[in-house]
């Protein structure tokens, strides 16, 4: 019975190992994403979602379900590690439809270590919204994309074993509560 805790205790650490690397690599992307874009600043000020910051507290969600993992330091109930998180899980069923927050472009829908399917929307002035465990993007790189308009669907490709969406929001490098940026569920 110890051994197999330790295994899986090892194989845990290991994963969240596999994701700081790929956090680490999203980070990157946005940092080249935002360069390229003002880089091309004179041509064109931001993408479609200009202006998502005075949209705080009132973005949809990306999709229906429980939010099963929060933003911030979390200590893992078994292993007793801590993990920094960068977004929210929201559990929901296989095939859920996954929404865009707001008006935007994709800049990356790719398969990607840790986090499967990825979708990541340029929302303009830096902000960037990332939907992680899809089982399948309907949008590809450089699509115009409208609040509210399906981007995927959620699939189970997650270390939590169930149908999840991980959702980060993001302004530049820095990661924000999605939850102080979504609208209050009743």
């Amino acid at each position: 019975m110890l051994a197999r805790v330790r295994s899986e205790k090892v194989m845990y650490v290991k994963a969240v190992e596999e994701l700081e690397k790929s956090a680490q690599r999203i980070e990157g992307l946005i940092r080249e994403f935002e360069a390229r874009r003002k880089a091309s600043a004179s041509a064109r000020t931001a993408p479609a979602g200009e202006g998502l910051a005075r949209l705080k507290g009132r973005l949809g969600w990306p999709t229906e379900g429980d939010v099963v993992a929060l933003f911030g330091r979390q200590k893992h109930p078994k292993f007793e590690t801590y993990v920094q998180r960068k977004g929210i899980e929201i559990r929901a069923g296989h095939g859920t439809v996954i929404r865009s927050v707001s008006d935007g472009v994709v800049a990356f829908a790719d398969w990607m270590r840790g986090y499967g399917l990825l979708a990541i929307v340029d929302h303009g002035e830096g902000f960037f919204s990332l939907y992680a465990h899809a089982s399948k993007l309907l949008v590809g790189v450089g699509d115009s994309v409208r609040g509210h308009q399906p981007i995927g669907e959620i699939g189970d490709t997650g270390l939590t074993g169930e149908s999840t969406l991980y959702f980060e929001l993001r302004q530049g490098g820095e990661a924000l509560d999605p939850l102080a940026w979504l609208v209050r569920r009743r």
